[in-house]
């Protein structure tokens, strides 16, 4: 029976992994037992099965994927990238809500497979704001933030980092832009007086909130019985991640209105 590209590639470490670095660009076979930490004699059978599989052929001292292995491996990639950043924290997405992700946005959940988990900067105070994200906001030249709570230190906090130059840009629900308007009235009067400063409304309920710079991605989910998780942050550094975090404020910036005064 002939072997489907399923088998062949699913079935083998080996020869998922040489069609992933070949991916990157044509090897020899030095350069591939290297990067696989592998020898000859197991390398070899595996580039004999694919190339007569028509995936990659030999071309001088190199070997190159064909256009038909270069379309698989590619779409392995996001396949391997996505398993990947779902199986090494397969507890913490098991239990927390994702559907305040937009599903555009969870297919590229691949994007994500870099991230680390941030702390409260207060051990002791769950509800403390994470060391990470200040640390890394104060040295950013922007932050687009979607939250769905406010800490009593963010309204100063973002207040200090504008007055610095950096631009915020910040998506809240109803009720968090009503105790802003009440509780921290001069802080938000002077946030928006700023050139670098924009408001913005989401009416309906949101299920997440983010931080987003020229620096890094900070994502916090509900769990899913419903309350907001305090104690982890998702934080990415790769571009990928930035990227991402910028199209899911684009998401939600896209549904809300902006605010020009208190």
């Amino acid at each position: 029976m002939e072997t489907s590209f399923l088998d062949l590639i699913f079935l083998s470490e080996k020869r998922k992994n040489i069609l992933l670095l070949l991916n990157e660009g044509p090897k020899s076979i030095e350069e591939i037992k290297t990067s696989l930490n592998a020898t000859s004699t197991s390398i070899q059978p595996q580039i004999k099965m694919l190339k007569e599989k028509h995936l990659l052929h030999r071309e001088n001292n190199t070997y190159r994927l064909t256009p038909i292995g270069g379309a698989i491996a590619e779409n392995m990639r996001c396949l391997v990238d996505t398993l990947g950043a779902l199986e090494n924290k397969s507890d913490y997405w098991d239990s927390h809500r994702l559907d305040g992700i937009p599903p555009h946005l969870l297919n590229r959940i691949s994007d994500l497979k870099c991230c680390t988990f941030a702390k409260p900067l207060d051990e002791g105070n769950m509800f403390s704001p994470h060391t990470e994200f200040v640390e890394n906001i104060a040295k950013s030249e922007y932050v687009k933030g979607i939250s769905p709570f406010i800490h009593p230190l963010y309204p100063k906090m973002f207040l200090a980092f504008a007055e610095r130059g950096i631009d915020v840009s910040l998506i809240v629900t109803e009720p968090v832009f009503e105790r802003m308007r009440t509780e921290f009235k001069p802080e938000m009067e002077q946030f928006l007086s700023l050139d670098n400063t924009r408001v913005y409304v989401y009416e309906k309920e949101m299920l997440l909130s983010s931080a987003v710079t020229n620096c890094f991605l900070s994502l916090g989910l509900f769990y899913n019985n419903g309350t907001y998780d305090h104690a982890n942050d998702i934080l990415c550094f790769e571009p990928e991640a930035l990227r991402w975090g910028e199209d899911l404020f684009a998401y939600y910036q896209g549904m809300s209105r902006e605010i020009t005064e208190f």
